[in-house]
């Protein structure tokens, strides 16, 4: 009898392929807000055209996806998790048998993939707009770099819905977050808003993700000491938001 219910429950593997071919569904079906995550980078870099002989294309093309990252980890990923809760998905699904795991990493893998999406689409508009050329080594290093910074928002973006409950409230603050973030940052990098700015932002999430796709566009720099404190702080961030998100999440508003 045992047995026989043991086969019943499906394995975290199946459970894990069904639950992904549901979530790029829907994915999918919301493509709109994707396309439009997709847009943000993309104008940054086409209004930025101008900047490429001053400070560099590396320089240019490492901001314009260090701003996409924060509207997919940090805005798409907390308002998605924090809907599906007030809409009971997560308490259905906790209900299922299925590892609490499985459910995450489904969402994840989602996001992270919607990250590489991103940053192969500015890599192409670099490549024809701004006539920006890369190596496969750089087309796989700027993945790996943006993944990894991805990853530090999309821990930003838990932390927040584990605080907030109302999917209109985790948009709210979400946006609000984005602004200084991604808005401030980008600008700051470029020395805007003077050299104390600068220096602030260069180790804020933006400025140390930054840091990482400027190595990935010049590989020789992959090994040095700023890439090393980059790399470190960006992982740092990720951490600690990432164990404020777990530690405090709640699945259901009730």
């Amino acid at each position: 009898m045992e047995n026989q219910q043991t086969k019943l429950i499906p394995s975290s593997l199946h459970s894990l392929r069904t639950l992904l071919r549901a979530d790029f569904t829907v994915q999918w079906r919301q493509r709109r807000s994707l396309i439009m995550s997709l847009i943000v980078p993309v104008i940054f870099l086409v209004s930025w055209k101008s900047l490429i002989p001053e400070i560099g294309a590396a320089a240019v093309l490492s901001i314009c996806i260090a701003v996409g990252l924060p509207a997919m980890g940090l805005m798409g990923y907390s308002t998605s998790l924090a809907r599906d809760r007030e809409r009971g998905v997560f308490q259905r699904l906790r209900a299922a048998p299925i590892p609490t795991w499985v459910i995450m990493a489904s969402r994840l893998i989602v996001q992270v993939a919607c990250i590489a999406a991103m940053a192969l689409t500015t890599c192409f508009f670099a490549y024809v707009v701004d006539k920006i050329s890369f190596s496969v080594v750089n087309i796989l290093l700027i993945l790996v770099a943006s993944m990894i910074g991805g990853l530090a928002f999309i821990a930003l973006g838990q932390a927040i819905v584990a605080y907030i409950l109302g999917s209109d409230a985790v948009n709210a603050a979400a946006r609000l977050i984005y602004f200084p973030i991604a808005i401030v940052g980008a600008i700051g990098q470029i020395g805007l808003f003077g050299s104390e700015v600068q220096k602030i932002v260069t180790y804020s999430p933006l400025g140390t993700t930054k840091t990482l796709l400027v190595a990935a566009m010049i590989p020789s720099t992959i090994f040095t000491h700023t890439v090393l404190v980059a790399f470190l702080v960006t992982a740092g961030y990720g951490l600690f938001f990432a164990f404020i998100g777990i530690r405090w999440f709640r699945w259901t508003i009730a």
